[in-house]
């Protein structure tokens, strides 16, 4: 079972073509889960698919996940396939090393995505704006917001510079950035006290109600709005950049701005064999195509990831749109996993909800940043129950 849309189905079905050609007697099944309603529902789904003795031979899916499948032991670990077969080389080490756990490798890397801050270039151009260079900070994003929010002669805005993210990937490099992050490094704990984490926080309360560039994160992102040149800069990976792609959006990507560093986050999807597999050496062989320098290069030029196997990221295709592209894989080494520990779902939403409540004023900087920190160590603590059961 994958994920994705009908890119994905589309590069799935294909490489399972070419595995076919090799094992004509192989009976594959293909199943792909949209990720509508977020990772948590998919471990939902996939844990009811092992609980009930139907679970597929394969998995698609990503690193939120990787901890809550990795501690419950559902899939095998990958490692003598991975030394066995020297085209792994082409993948950046950083990615094998996000997809192992007590050293052993349960999941061979696929497309990723590093949050950039995504930026429609004729907005800029419109607003006399220089486009945004290596090495701007938070005060440079800051006054640029500025210059590219527009408003009528009512005062109501109609073109908004940023949007404040609403999903817990999408503004984790405001953490990083500035040295922090809500967690503690072994993803155990709450970080939330840290006075780095307030300062981002303020630092993001700000743009919405003192320089008023963008408004309070709502239940829906605003893609839609971006692709309609509503919103000049929004932080995505490079799965917007099918739909940008169809939109004939003057894209460009830029690295986040720093505070302290130009540290962004980075997610990405990876391919496993379930332990109940009656077949693991042919699975593997099937993970083998699925990651294939063919599925990797049709996947990256559709816009649903940064192909994992690096040479699928330097093709023309590829690097021909956004226009600086190769930051993709230039800002790899300056990049840190998106926080997942085992009890992920939880942790969403626990900050997001904070988050928004005080996105919109609701509760204090200072209040919300306790409550968070109560309730995602509480968490952590049902979890450490649950794992010395």
């Amino acid at each position: 079972m994958a994920f994705g849309g009908a890119a994905q189905l589309k590069a799935v079905t294909n490489a399972v073509g070419r595995f076919n050609q090799k094992y004509p007697n192989a009976k594959v099944e293909i199943a792909i889960d949209p990720i509508s309603n977020g990772w948590g529902d998919y471990v939902t789904r996939v844990l009811s698919q092992f609980n009930a003795n139907n679970a597929y031979d394969v998995y698609g899916t990503a690193i939120e996940t990787f901890r809550t499948f990795e501690t419950r032991n559902l899939f095998i670990p990958l490692d003598d396939y991975i030394a066995g077969h020297a085209s792994f080389s082409d993948f950046a080490p950083a990615l094998f090393k996000y997809a192992s756990y007590k050293d052993k490798t349960y999941f061979i890397p696929i497309g990723w995505n590093n949050i950039m801050i995504n930026y429609n270039r004729k907005l800029f151009r419109d607003a006399g704006v220089e486009l945004p260079k290596a090495g701007w900070t938070w005060d440079d994003f800051r006054a640029v917001a500025r210059k590219l929010t527009v408003r009528d002669a009512a005062g109501n805005v109609t073109q908004f510079g940023y949007e404040v993210p609403n999903q817990f990937f999408f503004v984790q490099p405001w953490f990083f950035s500035n040295g922090t992050s809500v967690l503690n490094a072994d993803w155990t704990a709450s970080n939330m006290l840290d006075p780095k984490v307030s300062e981002s926080l303020q630092f993001l309360y700000d743009l919405i109600h003192v320089d008023k560039v963008s408004p309070i994160p709502g239940k829906d992102t605003m893609d839609n709005q971006f692709m309609a040149g509503q919103v000049a800069m929004i932080s995505r990976g490079h799965w917007i950049v099918e739909n940008a792609k169809a939109a004939h959006l003057d894209l460009d990507v830029a690295i986040p701005p720093a505070k302290v560093n130009d540290v962004t986050v980075i997610g990405f999807g990876g391919y496993g064999v379930a332990r109940t597999s009656k077949n693991p050496e042919l699975a593997k062989e099937l993970i083998g195509e699925l990651t294939s320098f063919e599925t990797q290069k049709e996947e990256g030029e559709a816009g649903g990831g940064v192909p994992g196997r690096k040479s699928a990221a330097e093709t023309p295709d590829f690097l021909a749109y956004p226009p600086s592209a190769a930051l993709y894989y230039q800002t790899l080494p300056h990049t840190l996993p998106v926080p997942s520990p085992a009890n992920f779902q939880e942790v969403e939403k626990i900050f997001i909800r904070n988050y928004v409540a005080m996105m919109s004023g609701e509760v204090s900087i200072a209040e919300g940043v306790k409550r968070a920190d109560q309730e995602l160590n509480e968490s952590f603590k049902r979890l450490a129950a649950r794992q010395s059961r």
